[in-house]
């Protein structure tokens, strides 16, 4: 910076008003260039590195709570989600009647890729009646 405006003083003092415009104009148009237009160019960049990723990832959808209806139901609200899903036990619970689901994983709400398998147990007969 002090360089500069040596620079800048020693020509305003010879009277070479000519180099002084031309020196000021390119540390101008050098401060511009680093200041701004660096900048913009890394940001836009930047942008499109952003979107690019973005629409790399699968979509997702949100996991309806299934717990507590039939099978049935439960098949329709996870297909309406774009979500699948698959028993992976059944078991007696006494507060739920035979085919009511009883836990879910992964739980209702969380956000998964469409297609997620959603794994749920379902309640059974007692096996000792």
């Amino acid at each position: 910076m002090r360089f500069i405006l040596g620079v800048l003083l020693g020509y305003y003092m010879r009277g070479k008003r000519r180099l002084l415009i031309i020196t000021l104009t390119a540390y101008i148009g050098l401060i511009i260039v680093c200041s701004v237009v660096l900048p913009a160019i890394a940001l836009s960049v930047l942008g499109l590195s952003v979107m690019r990723e973005r629409a790399s990832r699968p979509p997702q959808t949100s996991v309806p709570v299934v717990v507590g209806v039939n099978y049935e139901t439960a098949q329709i609200k996870l297909r309406d989600a774009n979500l699948k899903i698959r028993v992976l036990a059944k078991r007696h619970d006494p507060q739920f009647e035979p085919g009511i689901i009883i836990t879910q994983t992964p739980q209702g709400g969380e956000r998964v890729d469409c297609g997620t398998v959603i794994g749920v147990t379902l309640s059974a007969e007692d096996p000792w009646r």
